[in-house]
């Protein structure tokens, strides 16, 4: 309600004891009541409070007409009304307020702000939904879509999908500015992946995004490019693309690793890198690149996995005709729901089916498939001539079942690899290192077909795990719940009596990325961090046991935010949170590209297929970057 101050022409009075004839609608004489007199719809009242609905009364007295004004107060059941000509006061209503409503005189009211159309920024919003929400160019030219536009705005300027799409180009460039412009003030390194995709247009298109903490030590991504990669995919051509890349973002000084997958043409292309980024200035690499080439994780997850699964490939074969066959037929779907219900089973689960390429998604029709054991057997037994040659034998069952607690491990290893707004690096080494000792003992396994599946893994796993990078140890070991002695642990049980020696090189590397981050330090402030830091032989020793049982007992439990942890070191040990700062940015996968070639199937489709390259990117880079700026991370 449009609440009057004090003094003002509304007020409640009690009425005159005279003859009255309230003229209803319906009355031949009607009155009509200007907007001047505050009319509870020329004015909307704030939230929560009611309107005055005003009424005029006619008066007959003595032979004389007057025309009077009375309020009544919109509140639900409420029955007060008054006087409310300009001549009255407000003391009767306010009184009314707080007594009956516990309205004191003028708080909890709100001012209305009046609304004022801004042509341009509704302009910016439309380009800005058809960014995000992937909508066609000429979305503006849809007859129904531009009649519901005029219903709300008659005058709103339709633009052609030309000017959309220049406008939406120009858009572009300009959060390109900006982002580039803050670039220019993160004053620490940052980590890439890369990946290729081919869309349907045949176009191969190179992503590459940058990760890295800000000040607030919060994890940040962006795609900073989705850009056409024109002939042969050999090294030579990718390392020369992300070099240039890097240039023209000015991040080549300040890149610490570039995570891939484990491509042939990769490895070629990590070794021009390093040499090109050296041959422009010795300090743009850590440690001359012995940190930058990180592996994806998941991919080798995934080749040791199908290697893996092809040990039993007659079992899934079976299992993968069998859910074909109910998801393939409406009637025998319905049919399986019923043998579902019978057996108290939840039928909103569904059945996953598996893609050949995707060993997680064959894991996940195992799960749904065993999770239905029980109805595909009720089913089997309802039509035999049907399901008798698809349907798994009880040791098939068996079979899948063992393999399916087998391959639990490495999902839910490539799961927790797969986050982008959380650091993956510390975590990296101890799955791995859960891996291969589980791979050993199912290697010793007394089933033949799980010896013999393990065998398969570990010769592709043992491949990897050579190549795999230090710099992935090294995040482990600035952990502070796991520390030295979980890299003494682990070297304890790979190499026995010589796990010294391996331990030592790890702590000589650590030694010499903190002297280079030493070195990297203005002389200036390199003096005041020499009085906080450890002595250089006692570096490793801040993250060996410190003999405080309560705090290692907090680290271990519950959810642990390694980036506040360190954040809350700066003071103590800025070197080492620096250190921290820029390894717990990198990726251990490349999950961050596949989430940008999921985006870029979607914008690209069979209906903008005509979207040439430098739109693409447009798109699929802004769409990024909003993003970003609506969860608030910059």
């Amino acid at each position: 309600m449009q609440l009057p101050s004090r003094g003002s022409a509304n007020a409640f009075v009690s009425s005159a004891s005279k003859r009255r004839l309230l003229l209803e609608p319906s009355s031949q004489a009607p009155v009509n009541v200007n907007s001047s007199t505050l009319d509870a719809t020329a004015f909307p009242p704030p939230d929560g409070l009611p309107a005055k609905s005003k009424k005029i009364v006619v008066i007959e007295d003595n032979g004389k007409v007057y025309q009077q004004m009375w309020a009544h107060c919109d509140f639900p059941k409420c029955k007060h009304k008054g006087r409310c000509e300009s001549n009255y006061g407000t003391n009767g209503f306010w009184t009314h307020l707080r007594v009956a409503h516990s309205i004191d005189d003028g708080k909890n009211i709100t001012t209305v702000t009046p609304y004022r159309y801004d042509e341009e920024a509704s302009l910016r919003k439309f380009y800005l939904a058809i960014v995000m929400h992937e909508y066609p160019f000429n979305i503006s030219e849809h007859e129904y879509f531009v009649e519901f536009i005029k219903s709300l705005r008659p005058s709103f300027p339709i633009k052609s999908r030309v000017t959309i799409r220049k406008e939406i180009l120009n858009m572009y460039v300009h959060e390109k500015e900006k982002l580039n412009a803050y670039f220019t003030t993160v004053n620490c390194r940052f980590s890439a992946t890369m990946d290729m995709w081919t869309s349907n247009q045949n176009k191969s298109y190179m992503c590459v995004t940058l990760h890295w903490v800000d000040e607030n030590w919060c994890i940040q991504k962006r795609i900073v490019n989705f850009v056409h990669v024109e002939g042969r995919h050999t090294g030579i051509k990718l390392s020369e693309t992300f070099t240039e890349l890097m240039v023209k973002w000015y991040v080549d000084k300040k890149v610490f690793s570039l995570t891939l997958d484990n491509a042939a043409a990769n490895e070629v292309a990590v070794k021009d890198i390093i040499a090109d980024l050296l041959s422009n200035t010795s300090s743009a690499l850590v440690c001359e690149g012995a940190f930058f080439h990180v592996r994806c994780a998941c991919h080798i997850l995934n080749l040791v996995a199908r290697d893996g699964l092809s040990v039993i490939a007659p079992t899934i074969e079976n299992i993968r005709q069998l859910v074909l066959a109910v998801k393939g037929s409406p009637l025998q779907w319905d049919e399986l729901m019923r043998r579902a219900n019978e057996c108290g089973l939840d039928t909103s689960k569904g059945l996953s089916l598996d893609v050949a390429t995707k060993w997680n998604s064959t894991y996940l029709m195992l799960r749904d498939a065993l999770y239905y054991k029980a109805a595909f057997m009720r089913l089997k037994s309802s039509d035999r001539r049907r399901y008798e040659k698809i349907t798994p034998s009880p040791s098939e069952w068996a079979m899948a079942f063992k393999l399916f607690q087998c391959l639990k491990k490495f999902y839910d290893l490539t799961e927790l690899f797969s986050g982008t707004l959380y650091p993956t690096a510390n975590l990296f080494y101890r799955g791995f290192c859960e891996i291969k000792i589980l791979l050993d003992d199912w290697s010793h396994s007394e089933d033949e077909i799980i010896s013999g599946m393990a065998t398969n893994m570990s010769r592709k796993f043992e491949k990897y795990w050579k190549k795999s990078s230090t710099t992935l140890v090294v995040a482990c070991f600035l952990d502070p719940r796991y520390k030295k002695r979980l890299i003494e642990f682990y070297m304890r049980k790979f190499h026995g009596n010589t796990c010294q020696v391996h331990v030592d090189a790890i702590v000589d590397l650590i030694k010499k990325l903190y002297q280079s981050y030493v070195n990297a330090e203005p002389s200036s402030s390199r003096h005041k961090s020499r009085a906080n830091e450890p002595r250089d032989l006692d570096t490793a020793d801040l993250l060996v046991d410190n003999g405080d049982d309560k705090l290692e007992n907090y680290l271990l439990s519950g959810h642990f935010d390694i980036l506040a942890w360190w954040k809350n070191q700066i003071d103590e040990y800025p070197i080492l949170a620096k250190i921290a700062r820029d390894l717990l940015a990198v990726q251990v996968s490349t999950v961050a590209s596949e989430y940008a070639f999921s985006a870029g199937g979607r914008v690209v489709d069979p209906f903008r297929s005509r979207l040439d390259p430098e739109m693409v990117q447009a798109l699929i880079c802004m769409k990024d970057w909003v993003a970003a700026r609506r969860r608030g991370e910059l």
